[in-house]
């Protein structure tokens, strides 16, 4: 069975190697159309080579993100691709698809730092609003995850969402809409501090955050955040250029 066809009844997800899935013929081989097919080499080059860049964050400069270097290194980054044929599906094929995703990361993705292993799965044809519709809070599927020791991220073009350290970096504006599942780690409260319940499951696996993270997700911090987005709103309508997204080299 190729990965063009929706796995839905299948065990688990079918996995393609980093530097293989860089390539659409790989994805060719896999059923996709040839318009899919490139777009998915061209999201796996995304994906292995856009976290690389190195930006300024506070008083340091570094790659976007640090463990994607060493993953690729380690050989714990993985791609899997699923042809849903839908543009918004059912929140629960979402969910089953991410529980089939985190027993294939569980069961299928081994590195000698477990830090270091990652599963990108791709849903070319997906609307990316509805990555985040199926994670929401309420629906509890996020934190089902977490609680098995992942993180799950929603990508997509356009995604909303800026960079903890930088209100102008958009660094989760993949060209295919996907989910990036990975070992959940001390240092992600900064992702799930804005969630009682994912607070809570983080408390329950690492006990309280490192010092230097524990004022994000307090109240005070939530309202400084507040008043940030509603200044930083103003600032863009008097001065547009503000609001032109940060571009890298």
């Amino acid at each position: 069975m190729s990965l063009a066809t929706p796995i839905l009844s299948a065990p688990n997800l079918g996995l393609v190697a980093m530097d293989d899935a860089r390539n659409a013929s790989t994805w060719l081989g896999e059923g996709f159309s040839a318009e899919d097919s490139q777009k998915l080499a061209e999201c796996a080059e995304w994906t292995a080579t856009f976290p690389l860049k190195r930006v300024k964050k506070r008083r340091r400069v570094e790659a976007i993100c640090p463990m994607v270097e060493p993953s690729l290194a380690a050989k714990g980054m993985w791609v899997s691709a699923v042809n849903l044929n839908e543009r918004e599906p059912a929140l629960s094929d979402l969910d089953t698809l991410l529980l089939k995703a985190a027993a294939t990361f569980e069961e299928n993705i081994r590195t000698e730092d477990p830090r270091l292993r990652c599963l990108i799965l791709m849903l070319p044809g997906v609307r990316g609003q509805r990555l985040l519709d199926a994670t929401e809070p309420e629906r509890k599927i996020k934190d089902t995850l977490l609680k098995r020791g992942i993180l799950a991220g929603e990508f997509f073009p356009s995604c909303p969402f800026a960079t903890t350290f930088n209100p102008r970096l958009f660094a989760l504006r993949s060209p295919v809409p996907m989910y990036v599942l990975r070992t959940f780690i001390e240092t992600d409260w900064r992702f799930i501090c804005q969630v009682p319940k994912w607070q809570e499951t983080y408390r329950e696996r690492f006990g309280e955050p490192p010092a230097k993270l524990r004022h994000m997700g307090s109240f005070s911090w939530r309202m400084r955040q507040k008043v940030n987005r509603k200044v930083d709103s103003l600032l863009v309508k008097l001065f547009p250029e503000r609001g032109k997204e940060v571009e890298l080299d």
